[in-house]
């Protein structure tokens, strides 16, 4: 089965474009109704509901389509039993999470939240874990039959639901209160997840590849090959909302009130890397295809295979991301000003602008590491980089202020995915390129900008002021990119 990667990508893309474009929209909207702090809030308990949702799914998604994926790549299969088998692990796995919750809510509470009386929240979201879980499953179900409109419509209602829910909420319904935010992020969650299990059940049975044998792994077998995965995530998933819980922590040893310390949380979290992430849309609908690809061809020991789709995906992401840099940096202020974020959000956008190679290096590099089953080697990178960003965190915020976050983000960043890019490439045997990997796309992006500036400047045209200003300068800068990437790219070649 050989999916069209590139129109699956652009399918995905596109709907994915369009979600986060709403979700931009709908952190401005909520910011704007409930302040920034309350926002902060609302952005720590999302934060440790991920947690609890990965541990309690076991990464449900990224198992299914990798295992459905390798199995769907062996003569004898039984795709539908693998599903079956995933399905069972999960659920135990869920139910399990969802005693722990009843059971030690408030000490959780404590330590993650800050705050004893949000332990009725958490234990409501324990009873949506097996909602969640089974809606994963499918996702994945789907995604490893190549099924990239159904996974793209599932994403859209699951948004849908999720956003609605959220807005509804905080406009008429709950008050302002640190329980009911942590309230309406539980109902949130249960009624997007319920939605898009609803969606994806009623078309599964139009979606059963046939049964060719038994299928490949046993009870035994199959948790010897998911625990890494699972560990791994769950890994990633604690380390992440410990670091989100220790900011607005830092922050206040830095001198800020409580109330300006989940503010400059809510505005990171909400403004500055919702901006920083918006383009990478493109590279998440990759990412996705890509750990079933590479696990299909990996199964299937076409190594030329992987070294080829290698070597276009990390060349390309380095050139999407060396672009984007270029335009954050000189659009940079004016979108902070733009979304709500002021001056604050605009100059934090540009002084993280040069780490966003690394940051979408990232999205595709573990994506190909986990479609090739080196998931012990990303568990410990991702402990290395947390342990890192944590450590400055703890160190530098108290002494530095909001400069400590994005010392934090550089250190990790770049010494976490650089590590990631060697794996690769030893596990691969591909060269990195550093000439047409990052020489030519950083002349090509520095030569569009400039011509787009002067451009502007002789039609006096201001370039960060407004969207129609900011929209014809990024429009102008692509079409300049494009076709300096081009021919660049030829004279190299020619070279």
């Amino acid at each position: 089965m050989r999916r069209s990667i590139l129109k699956d990508t652009l399918l995905l893309t596109a709907m994915q474009m369009a979600l986060d474009a709403a979700g931009i929209w709908v952190n401005v909207r909520l910011n704007r109704t409930l302040g920034t702090a309350s926002v902060g809030v609302l952005t720590l308990s999302a934060s440790v509901f991920r947690l609890i949702c990965t541990l309690g799914s076991g990464n449900a998604f990224l198992c299914v389509s990798r295992f459905v994926s390798e199995e769907l790549g062996k003569k004898s299969r039984d795709p539908a039993g693998i599903l079956r088998l995933c399905m069972m692990c999960a659920l135990g796995l869920s139910v399990l999470c969802c005693g722990i919750l009843y059971a030690f809510s408030g000490k959780l509470c404590t330590l993650l939240l800050h705050d004893p009386t949000l332990s009725d929240a958490l234990r409501h979201l324990g009873y949506t874990l097996p909602l969640i879980t089974l809606a994963a499953c499918l996702k994945g179900w789907y995604n490893a039959l190549c099924k990239a409109g159904t996974c793209a419509v599932a994403d859209g209602v699951e948004f849908l639901l999720r956003t609605g829910t959220l807005l509804v909420g905080a406009a008429w319904f709950l008050p302002k209160t640190a329980a009911a935010l942590c309230d309406l992020t539980a109902v949130s969650n249960a009624v997007s997840a319920g939605g898009a299990l609803l969606f994806l059940a009623i078309r599964l049975p139009k979606a059963l590849p046939p049964k060719t044998g038994r299928k490949s792994l046993a009870f035994g077998q199959y948790l010897k090959l998911a625990i890494p995965v699972m560990g791994g995530s769950a890994l990633t998933a604690l380390l992440s909302a410990a670091n989100d819980a220790l900011v607005p922590v830092t922050l206040r040893q830095s001198g800020r009130s409580a109330e300006e310390a989940l503010s400059q949380f809510g505005i990171f979290e909400s403004i500055i890397l919702p901006t920083l992430f918006f383009p990478s849309t493109i590279l998440c609908a990759l990412a996705g295809i890509l750990v079933t690809e590479m696990a299909r061809e990996n199964a299937a020991d076409s190594r030329e295979r992987i070294c080829d789709l290698t070597d276009k995906t990390i060349r390309r992401t380095l050139w999407f991301a060396i672009f984007v840099t270029a335009l954050l940096l000189t659009l940079g202020e004016g979108l902070g000003e733009l979304l709500g974020g002021g001056e604050t959000a605009g100059r934090m956008i540009r002084l993280l602008s040069p780490v966003v190679p690394f940051i979408y290096l990232e999205i595709v590099l573990e994506s190909i590491l986990k479609g090739l089953g080196a998931q012990g080697f990303s568990s410990l990178n991702y402990l290395c980089e947390y342990l890192i960003r944590i450590t400055i965190v703890v160190v530098c915020i108290p002494l530095m202020g909001f400069t400590g976050l994005v010392l934090s983000y550089y250190a990790s960043n770049i010494v976490g995915n650089s590590a990631r890019l060697i794996a690769v490439l030893r596990k691969t045997g591909l060269r990195f390129r550093v000439s047409s990997m990052v020489l030519t796309p950083c002349l090509a992006a520095v030569t569009c900008v400039v011509l787009a500036k002067a451009v502007f400047r002789l039609m006096q045209l201001p370039i960060d002021k407004g969207v129609p200003g900011m929209v014809l300068f990024a429009m102008l800068c692509t079409a300049g990119f494009g076709l300096c990437a081009k021919h660049l790219e030829m004279a190299e070649k020619c070279a």
